[in-house]
């Protein structure tokens, strides 16, 4: 059994230990462009290996592009980051007024329907693959922004 003096020093250092803790968001604040960083060069690597191994032409298209829109956003990340404009992702990828969102959710809408298509007639797995991706990543997206307007118009 602890003495009253040795809870109270128990309490203090306690107490110590807590004022001195690194929320997990501002943890996460610093690894999250790194995270970021690291997915983008690893989807410009896939993507070219899928270019440089490419039996057709459709499949070395999709590979060349995903590369290069992956080296695009991982140059706006870096940019980003040299400028100190590393908020976080959705102060630059979430819209907040209504007039951009219906826009965006048209173009998204417009995008998904792109990805079906191509995915339809896609005459190799990799050129239906990045149809289904392109259709999933646009939904998801307009989903995204979509619950971040309404938890916007919420508060």
């Amino acid at each position: 059994m602890l003495s009253d003096n040795e809870s109270d020093d128990l309490r203090a250092r306690i107490a110590e230990v807590e004022a001195r803790r690194v929320p997990l968001n501002a943890v996460m604040g610093w690894f999250w462009p790194w995270i970021i960083g690291g997915v983008l060069a690893l989807i410009c690597i896939g993507g070219l290996w899928c270019a440089a191994s490419a039996a057709d032409d459709g499949t070395y298209a999709v590979g060349l592009a995903g590369a290069a829109l992956a080296l695009l956003a991982l140059l706006w990340e870096l940019h980003a980051a040299f400028t100190g404009n590393i908020d976080s992702a959705q102060s630059r990828l979430l819209v907040d007024d209504a007039e951009p969102l219906v826009v965006l959710i048209a173009l998204l809408f417009a995008m998904a329907l792109g990805g079906l298509i191509l995915a339809a007639r896609g005459e190799t797995p990799a050129t239906s693959g990045a149809g289904y991706g392109l259709c999933i990543f646009a939904i998801v997206f307009a989903f995204a922004n979509l619950k971040h307007y309404f938890d916007r118009r919420e508060n």
